[in-house]
């Protein structure tokens, strides 16, 4: 055996989801929420805001990591920039139920996909190791991966929020290697996206398997994936990975 290590996109790869942060109801829902705070905002005015507010996250982000190609933000400094913008001061757990609150208005559904859990358990039972390795928001994917019954399923996660890193950026791979103590030898790459999960492997150097699913992007050619399961089965993966 070959490849003890898999890391794992998850949404699109091992979940789908829908989310609308454009309804009208989400913000006035959330401008209620920053009222009862003590954070006075009309429905628009905060959605400016918030908008103004994560483009200068991603400026102040650019300027603390310029060797970084793919950028993230950390959602939770949006959240307590729009409280200090009304010279309100709270806690980090106000900001995190702040940020699951906004989450939890703009998704429309949350799902496993079939199999998601047995494959986990069969690669383990096998003796590999998984690990999520996806782009997202730390304050929404960690409480998400509660719902759904997997925050113990794998052996580490890293989501960008946490790095201001994402895929493409080898230097994502990298800190996860780092963290986790991998070998590049021994780790592949699976996830739904051809421009992020599959370009980024390739451009760190490690075997990849593209999944196609319902919210794989659209693209013509092929994914430049090492491997591929095109039809969205998750037992087909599982018995891929055990075969690598």
């Amino acid at each position: 055996m070959s490849i003890q290590n898999i890391l794992f996109d998850f949404y699109g790869t091992l979940a789908g989801i829908h989310t609308d942060e454009s309804r009208k109801e989400l913000w006035r829902c959330l401008s209620v929420w920053y009222q009862s705070h003590g954070a006075a905002y009309t429905p628009l005015q905060l959605r400016r805001d918030y908008r103004q507010s994560v483009q200068e996250e991603k400026r102040l982000a650019s300027a603390r990591h310029p060797q970084y190609t793919a950028l993230d933000i950390r959602i939770e400094s949006v959240f307590e920039r729009l409280y200090a913008g009304r010279d309100i001061h709270v806690s980090s757990d106000v900001i995190a139920e702040t940020a699951l609150f906004f989450r939890t208005l703009s998704r429309a559904h949350i799902r496993l996909y079939p199999g998601v859990r047995a494959m986990l358990a069969r690669l383990h039972k096998e003796g590999r190791r998984c690990y999520l390795l996806t782009n997202a928001q730390a304050a929404f994917t960690l409480p998400e991966l509660r719902l759904l019954g997997i925050s113990d399923c794998f052996d580490g996660c890293m989501i960008s929020s946490q790095q201001e890193c994402a895929k493409p950026d080898p230097h994502f791979f990298q800190a996860a290697l780092d963290v986790f103590g991998l070998d590049k030898k021994d780790t592949i790459m699976a996830g739904n996206d051809p421009r992020t999960d599959i370009a980024g492997a390739n451009a760190f150097g490690i075997d990849s398997v593209y999944i196609h699913s319902d919210l794989s992007p659209e693209w013509t050619g092929t994914a430049g994936s090492t491997y591929t399961v095109l039809d969205g089965d998750i037992g087909k993966l599982e018995k891929l990975l055990l075969k690598l």
